[in-house]
C-alpha cells in the first residue's frame, strides 16, 4: 500500500499484516488509529478513491541552468559549460550536506529537441572533478543538431553526505588522496559502471541462507549499500575460508570415530595428513526450500576446519547424520589462505 515505516510497524504490532486484514477492520476506527494516509492508500488500491497520475515529473532540488547568448555546438564549449554548471551544482548540494547518486545534463538545441545524458554513482559524491569526468566520457554521443541554446544539470537522486576528513592539513593520506580529492573505488566502479552498463559491475552482500554457497548474493555496486528493511543480514561472525569451491568436491576421509574429525583425507589421489582439527559445526538447509526428498542438499552437514602436516588449512564437512548402514560421504568445500 506504500505506507510509511511508522504506520507498517503500528499495524504490526496489533497483527495487521494482509490487506485482506484491514478491508475487514471498521473505517472510522482504521483512520482515527493510524491517520487518514493510511485509509486513503487502502481506498485507492480498491479503486474507491481516484488517484491522479502527473506525467510531469517534479523538478529536482537541485539543478543547475545556463543560458548561451548564441547556439554553441562544439565538444569544447559544452565541456566549458559542464565545468560551470558543475560548479553551482556541487556548491548547492554542499550547502545541503547532500551528494549526487544520479546526474542528468539535459542540452536543448535550437530546432526544440533535447539530448539528455545520464550517469550515476555507486556513494553519494559532490566532487565536481569526479562527476565531470563520469560525464565528460558522454560528450561525444551528443547530437548538437543545429546548435544548442540551454544546459541544465539537474542532481536527480541525492543522499546525504556529511563532511568527511580524509587527511590532516592537507597531506596526503594512506592511499594518496587528498583531502577533497578522489576516492579511487568508488571512482574506479563509476567508470566501470558507465562504460560496461550499470549492471556489469557487481558486489558480494550478504544473502539469507544457511548454506555456504547459498549465503552471498551479487548485485549492482552502483545500487550501494541497502539500508533500513532492504538491509541484508550481516557477514557471519565464524571463521569462514574466503574462497569456496563452485561444486564441493567428494573426498576419500578416514576417522578413528564416525562422529570425530578426519585425521587424512585424499583429493585427486593426493594423501592429506592432519594434525589439527576444529569443529564440526552442523549447518542445515533451510525449511522453508522445497527440495526432493532425499536430495543431498536436504542432508543436514558437519564442517570442520583443518590443517595438515605441510600448513596448508582446508573446509571440509560430512553430509548427513551418522548411519551405521551407510558409509558417511565426505566433501571439500573450501580453502583458507
Amino acid at each position: 500500500l506504500r505506507l510509511d515505516p511508522a504506520a507498517v510497524e503500528g499495524l504490526e504490532r496489533l497483527g495487521l499484516r494482509r490487506i485482506g486484514d484491514l478491508v475487514a477492520l471498521p473505517r472510522d476506527s482504521l483512520a482515527g488509529r493510524f491517520g487518514p494516509g493510511v485509509l486513503r492508500r487502502l481506498e485507492q488500491a480498491l479503486g474507491r478513491e481516484a488517484e491522479p497520475v502527473s506525467p510531469r515529473r517534479p523538478v529536482p532540488v537541485h539543478l543547475a541552468r545556463m543560458v548561451f547568448p548564441e547556439p554553441i555546438g562544439r565538444t569544447e564549449d559544452v565541456s566549458a559549460a559542464l565545468a560551470r554548471l558543475l560548479d553551482h551544482l556541487c556548491a548547492g548540494l554542499e550547502q545541503a550536506q547532500q551528494g549526487a547518486r544520479r546526474l542528468e545534463l539535459a542540452l536543448y538545441r535550437v530546432d526544440g529537441g533535447v539530448d539528455r545524458q545520464t550517469v550515476g554513482t555507486s556513494q553519494p559524491s559532490r566532487r565536481p572533478r569526479h562527476l565531470f569526468r563520469l560525464l565528460a566520457e558522454r560528450l561525444d554521443r551528443i547530437d548538437a543538431g543545429f546548435g544548442i541554446e540551454v544546459a541544465v544539470l539537474s542532481a536527480l537522486a541525492a543522499d546525504p553526505l556529511g563532511p568527511s576528513q580524509i587527511a590532516f592539513g592537507g597531506a596526503a593520506g594512506p592511499t594518496g588522496a587528498i583531502a577533497g580529492d578522489t576516492i579511487p573505488l568508488a571512482d574506479l566502479v563509476d567508470r566501470l559502471a558507465g562504460r560496461l552498463g550499470r549492471d556489469a559491475v557487481v558486489r558480494p552482500v550478504p544473502f539469507e541462507s544457511h548454506l555456504p554457497e547459498r549465503a552471498v548474493a551479487m548485485r549492482p555496486a552502483m545500487d550501494g549499500p541497502p539500508s533500513g528493511a532492504d538491509r541484508p543480514a550481516a557477514w557471519p561472525d565464524r571463521l569462514r575460508p574466503v574462497r569456496l569451491l563452485r561444486v564441493p568436491q567428494p573426498i576419500e576421509v578416514v576417522a578413528p570415530v564416525p562422529d570425530d574429525p578426519p585425521v587424512l583425507f585424499r583429493r585427486g589421489g593426493v594423501v592429506h595428513r592432519i594434525i589439527r582439527a576444529d569443529g564440526p559445526e552442523r549447518l542445515a538447509p533451510e525449511w522453508w526450500r522445497c527440495l526432493p526428498a532425499g536430495a543431498e542438499a536436504n542432508r543436514p552437514r558437519d564442517y570442520y576446519r583443518v590443517e595438515d602436516t605441510k600448513g596448508r588449512r582446508f573446509w571440509l564437512y560430512r553430509a548427513g547424520l551418522f548411519d551405521p548402514d551407510v558409509p558417511p560421504r565426505w566433501y571439500l568445500h573450501g580453502v583458507f589462505p
